[in-house]
């Protein structure tokens, strides 16, 4: 009967264990993790701003754009303004035009059944699409940065978009 109760009490208790050492696992995980996304943004002054600012996932954030702005106000002329982006880890590359712009623009025309519509080359405006990807607790965080530049080069608007991409 000794025996028996012995050997039950092991079962048990190496039952109970499982999940114990699952929680654990899960809990050091967690922490590595956290640490490896803290460490990530302490030495990206930018990306770090900008994420206090805006928690969770936007196509538009006003606050992370507020904290950029800040960093890169605006009328800083193009190359400072790419430069500062790509020190910070981020992709630019020009583009024609926001994709937005692009979509209202091919809806006016299919809309009306024209060709074209003119642009007005006086008041010419030039984008930057600048991109990176960090990490995050339960995936990655994706940053779309998008400036806009007037005819001198100057920054004269700014976007960001945040995407959460869970794995």
């Amino acid at each position: 009967m000794r025996k028996f109760v012995k050997v039950a009490l092991i079962v048990c208790l190496s039952i109970a264990a499982v999940p114990a050492v699952l929680f654990g696992c899960l809990w050091l995980w967690v922490w590595y993790k956290t640490a490896q996304v803290e460490s990530f943004y302490q030495e990206h002054r930018l990306l770090r701003e900008m994420r206090t600012a805006q928690h969770g996932s936007t196509n538009n954030s006003g606050p992370a754009r507020d904290a950029l702005l800040r960093i890169v106000p605006l009328g800083t002329n193009r190359e400072t303004a790419e430069s500062l982006l790509r020190n910070e880890g981020l992709g630019c590359h020009t583009i024609a035009e926001p994709i937005t712009d692009t979509r209202l623009r091919r809806r006016f025309v299919e809309a009306r059944s024209l060709t074209d519509i003119p642009h007005d080359n006086s008041t010419r405006k030039q984008w930057v699409d600048c991109q990176r990807t960090s990490p995050n607790l339960m995936g990655y965080q994706h940053w779309i940065v998008d400036l806009e530049f007037d005819a001198e080069e100057h920054l004269s608007d700014a976007g960001i978009a945040v995407w959460n991409i869970f794995l």
